[in-house]
């Protein structure tokens, strides 16, 4: 039997989020600068959020992206290995009809992480998020395809072999200009995005 990397269904879990913490749709959407209805799609999985979006909406929540993975805990063993195409995976769009983001977990969250890493995989002139700002450190390596990095109002052309490193608290965002599907390795500390 063949197995395939995951596919993370938000909606539910954001949904629960959203309910622990005694919000309305009305409320969540007032707060994160959407309509209710878009609230309500997103909840039954009917829409995809752009990354911005998906970042004003957990922090609204209280959680981060992570914690819309699965949580998986890790065995006695001292490494947790996560093989090569059973990384999960959450699809984002930057704006309706347009190439997204996919994030790839490269290992699970646990209570004591101090690292958030994932592959950010980015469509051919996919990205073009809203910049956002969050707590802590990002570094970066690119593995395939081109990116355009945006900090504080400077943007930086990487190409594959090029690695970076921002304070998460500078304004970012990115985007692929390419023809090609870029791959990012990319490391947050704190686990906060």
């Amino acid at each position: 039997m063949s197995e395939t990397a995951p596919q993370i269904r938000i909606g539910g879990r954001l949904r629960h989020a959203r309910r622990t913490r005694g919000l309305s749709m009305k409320q969540v959407a007032e707060t994160v600068e959407c309509s209710e209805s878009f609230i309500s799609k997103l909840e039954r999985d009917k829409v995809q959020p752009s990354l911005s979006l998906l970042h004003r909406l957990v922090s609204a929540l209280g959680i981060n992206v992570s914690s819309l993975f699965d949580a998986t805990e890790a065995e006695d063993d001292p490494v947790y290995v996560v093989r090569s195409g059973m990384r999960p995976h959450i699809h984002m769009n930057a704006r309706p009809n347009s190439p997204g983001v996919q994030l790839e977990q490269l290992v699970p969250l646990g209570p004591m992480s101090l690292l958030q890493a994932n592959i950010h995989v980015v469509a051919p002139q996919g990205g073009g998020h809203d910049t956002i700002t969050h707590v802590g450190e990002e570094m970066g390596f690119v593995l395939e395809g081109v990116i355009d990095l945006k900090v504080a109002d400077r943007v930086y052309r990487l190409e594959p072999g090029d690695s970076f490193l921002f304070h998460s608290e500078l304004p970012h965002a990115y985007n692929n200009p390419g023809e090609t599907t870029a791959r990012i390795l990319w490391v947050n500390t704190p686990p906060t995005f």
